[in-house]
């Protein structure tokens, strides 16, 4: 009852326009208003953008945190240490030196003061305002613009270097937590009790780093500003702009990364005397052809979302030829090739590529059938599988040599003798020894230790006998894309999702297979709800 006041309310206060969907789509509760830390990446986007290319982004960033599946969730829990915030600062320096250098600040600062060794508060309000409101992504306010006035006006008196004093006062701007951060602000909407909306601004920041993972550009801003985004057809014509450019694939190419677990390929290492095709240069081939594939697949053509995990479409370069033991064409030499697996291939599908048989930063030396079946279920069916007891013994599952258990799936049986390991290895074992035809890097093989290899299983009750049958499986299961659509509602809204939301999850899910479970199709969805622009009570009188 009160959800549909709310959405009632929302349309007769003109906070949105009226279509179809929007008529049927179910209000929420809303959600917490997010405070979310820029990722190193999104930091770096957004000094090109404003900035311009060339720029250095010196020092090192603090590693993010991963939190309910998602490092887009874990953002707004980071906090910065004050190691953290000098490197920052450092940052702001060399980044402000830089843009106001005497071979670039021409292009940059819009005026010309009578003296380049005394303040002109006109220029430099000018110049701080206009970065100020990009920065933050919102109009700077006159405070704001007083105390970083302030701070330019002293620097150059002390200085005596009017563009020396420009440098403090963007250095500011830098450090500030509006920049640093996405501060989303929320007021109650017209006639709501329940709950309110984000403004057009927080909005418009929440749609470009969703569509493009970088700051809204001019275009999303004016929006903003003239209103147009507090309206369904401007807000779709923002939004369908946004999904058209290409840059959204590399919004795209952030989402996949983030739900994939990709961080975690950094410092990964697989032992040498083992795997002597394994290099660092490798694992990053392995991102590349995962992201290229999905790219190909999601929006160069618009494909069915569970056609990921069954396509024998791809792209290779000399590296992952080599490994997949596939002769490639001179393209793939310097560069990739478009490929696709034969019917007869042991390969086909996103858990048959290098990038997710690579992915198990605990183990050097073998796979871990354990690790892999955790990892779908974790990352493609939204099912979270907890920690082993700290007292197991893994010394039988670890001892590849032991001449009674050859294959992982004798090791992983007597394990599971186990009363204590064997509820959750009977939740991910299956699955993952589905894919033990393929070794810890990513190579296919038949038998290990000379015995060979059973990926027999089944998964929902439905019998498969290798890993290209368990993808099918997943293909038709309700469950793939429905995780992804409630992934993709996380990403965008930095949290999981409130209790009160799940009736519109439920509507998500329904619009998605609708929409043959195209991606760009989900993604418009998302970012042209009401529920992504709803704010829950309780964290109003915050904002």
């Amino acid at each position: 009852m009160l959800a549909g006041m709310v959405l009632a309310e929302l349309l007769l206060a003109g906070s949105i326009g009226t279509t179809a969907d929007a008529a049927e789509e179910p209000a929420t509760s809303g959600g917490a208003a997010a405070f979310r830390r820029l990722t190193e990446v999104q930091y770096q986007q957004s000094i090109e953008d404003i900035f311009g290319a060339g720029i250095r982004i010196p020092g090192r960033f603090e590693p993010p945190l991963r939190s309910e599946g998602l490092l887009a969730v874990g953002d707004s829990k980071v906090v910065v240490t004050p190691s953290g915030f000098e490197q920052y600062e450092l940052r702001a320096r060399a980044i402000s030196a830089q843009v106001l250098a005497a071979d670039r600040r021409k292009t940059v600062v819009p005026c010309d003061p009578p003296s380049s060794n005394s303040f002109d508060e006109a220029c430099a309000s000018r110049f701080l305002s206009h970065y100020g409101q990009l920065l933050y992504r919102r109009p700077i306010e006159d405070d704001e613009l007083r105390s970083v006035l302030s701070v330019a006006r002293a620097a150059t008196q002390q200085a005596g270097d009017f563009y020396q004093g420009l440098q403090f006062g963007l250095s500011r701007l830098l450090v500030s937590p509006n920049f640093l951060f996405r501060v989303e602000t929320a007021a109650a909407a017209p006639g709501i009790g329940a709950a309110g909306r984000l403004d057009d601004y927080a909005l418009a920041t929440r749609i470009s780093f969703l569509l493009w993972n970088a700051p809204p550009d001019a275009a999303l801003l004016g929006a903003a500003a003239s209103g147009e985004l507090g309206q369904i057809s401007g807000l779709e014509k923002q939004v369908d702009r946004l999904i058209a450019s290409p840059r959204f694939e590399l919004g795209i190419r952030a989402f996949f990364s983030d739900m994939l677990g990709y961080e975690q390929f950094d410092g990964l290492s697989k032992d040498p005397a083992i795997f002597p095709k394994y290099t660092s240069q490798l694992s990053k081939d392995a991102q590349e052809q995962s992201l290229r594939t999905i790219v190909d697949l999601l929006v160069t053509r618009k494909g069915d979302y569970r056609e990921l995990f069954t396509t024998k479409r791809t792209f290779l370069n000399r590296n992952l030829g080599a490994l997949y033991h596939v002769q490639v064409g001179n393209e793939a030499f310097g560069g990739w090739m478009p490929y696709s697996f034969s019917a007869s291939d042991p390969r086909a599908g996103i858990l048959t590529l290098a990038a997710f048989l690579l992915q198990d930063p605990t183990h050097e030396g073998r796979s871990s059938p354990t690790i892999r079946g955790k990892t779908v279920r974790e990352l493609f069916l939204c099912q979270k599988i907890p920690p082993p007891p700290g007292n197991v013994d893994f010394k039988l599952v670890q001892d590849t040599h032991n001449p009674l258990y050859k294959t992982a799936r004798e090791r992983l049986t007597a394990h599971r003798d186990n009363p204590t390991c064997a509820g959750c290895h009977s939740i991910t074992d299956p699955i993952g020894l589905g894919m033990e035809n393929y070794d810890a890097i990513g190579e296919y093989r038949i038998r290990e230790n000379g015995a060979l290899i059973d990926a027999s299983g089944t998964f929902e009750g439905k019998p498969y006998r290798d890993v290209m049958e368990l993808e099918q499986i997943l293909h038709d299961s309700p469950r793939v894309p429905s995780c992804l659509a409630e992934r993709a509602y996380e990403y965008g809204v930095g949290r999981t999702v409130a209790p009160g939301e799940r009736e519109w999850i439920k509507y998500l899910n329904q619009r998605f297979a609708r929409e043959h479970y195209a991606l760009p199709a989900l993604m418009r969805i998302v970012a042209t709800s009401v529920a992504f622009r709803t704010v829950a009570s309780n964290t109003l009188a915050a904002n």
